[in-house]
């Protein structure tokens, strides 16, 4: 049998590509697969975590260590891979050496907005993934990869975690709204706040949710003050991915409005638990929200259209079941053994 060695971040902290990781290590274990993880993010003792300027370094220097420890005693190496610097210090080195041991080597590439990435860097990059397998999560980097590096990719989907979201049919719909973006420039958090405002002239009782944390928090909180919607807001900070089902739970509509995006494991979340969705329309969310049937799309940044199409569904209620039992229909396709065939196609060159 296969050893599969899976090289990406790893929770904590609980983003989005760590717990992909971590559950495609977890199930294939469960699933009696030879795994090792290396992890992007070493464990190294906490004395060392607090040198800031060198950390960086230090976390380098343990990562490198793990891949020669580890590297020659696997059959394969699949690698999470986004942009930026993370790809120069933690994607190009394993690849380098999954090479030089002759490893059957993937790049499991998920940044958003890639475009910029690839365009500046192309050589350098279109090299180190021509050494590798390339998986995607979406038909939308699949585009973007052929297009900008010339090079071909195979779709293996984002795991949902089905099992631990319960479908709940929302009757009656109440105007309650959730929203677990991190606090980041590219996901525009700032226009959910804005058009939560306007929804609220229509619906005085409307309350949103806001699970996440990051940069822009002291932002958020400013808007929040300054539109004088302090009391039907409530922001969780960021939550532990277990927890994540209760609070989805307690709200009825999913909203989001950001710039840059790929495949936001957060939209399926919110189809799996039987939230319509309202979204701004980036990169691969058209891939993976079907406008009028799967959810509801507006474009980038227009705060008034994200409204107007929320206040739709608050206004015809029946549109928004029909629409949250077509997303957990689609919300299938996620599920862990669907990916499980299909990661195993690719990985045995099917």
């Amino acid at each position: 049998m296969n050893h599969i060695c899976f090289i990406g971040p790893y929770p904590p902290p609980y983003g989005g590509m760590a717990i992909q990781l971590q559950t495609m290590a977890e199930n294939l274990k469960k699933d009696g697969f030879d795994v090792t993880v290396i992890k992007a993010n070493q464990d190294i003792p906490f004395i060392l975590k607090n040198l800031k300027g060198i950390r960086t370094f230090i976390n380098f220097t343990y990562y490198i260590h793990a891949l020669f420890k580890n590297i020659p005693k696997v059959d394969i190496v699949y690698i999470l891979a986004s942009s930026h610097l993370y790809f120069f210090i933690i994607v190009t080195p394993a690849v380098l050496l999954s090479k030089l041991y002759k490893k059957k080597t993937f790049i499991n590439y998920r940044g958003g907005g890639p475009q910029g990435f690839f365009k500046r860097f192309r050589p350098l990059i279109h090299y180190i993934m021509k050494q590798t397998k390339i998986t995607v999560p979406s038909g939308y980097l699949k585009k973007v990869i052929k297009e900008y590096l010339g090079l071909d990719s195979y779709i293996v989907p984002n795991i949902a975690y089905l099992d631990l979201f319960s479908y709940r049919e929302r009757n009656p719909l109440k105007p309650y709204f959730l929203c677990t973006r991190h606090f980041e420039p590219m996901y525009n958090v700032s226009c959910v706040i804005k058009a939560f405002k306007i929804i609220t002239k229509n619906f005085p009782k409307a309350k949103l949710g806001l699970v996440g944390d990051g940069p822009e928090r002291e932002k958020i909180i400013s808007l929040v003050k300054q539109l004088g919607i302090s009391d039907k807001v409530k922001i969780y900070g960021k939550l532990p991915h277990k927890e994540l089902p209760k609070i989805y739970d307690n709200y009825d509509i999913f909203i989001n409005a950001s710039n840059v995006d790929n495949f936001p494991g957060s939209i399926v979340e919110a189809f799996a638990a039987g939230l319509p969705v309202v979204s701004t329309n980036p990169g691969g969310i058209p891939y993976l929200v079907e406008d009028g049937k799967t959810g509801l799309l507006v474009n980038t940044n227009d705060y008034e259209a994200l409204a107007k199409k929320a206040i739709y569904l608050l206004e015809n209620p029946q549109i928004a079941i029909k629409i949250a039992k077509a997303a957990r229909k689609e919300s299938e396709k996620y599920r862990w053994e669907n990916v499980k065939r299909r990661l195993l196609e690719v990985i045995n060159g099917n």
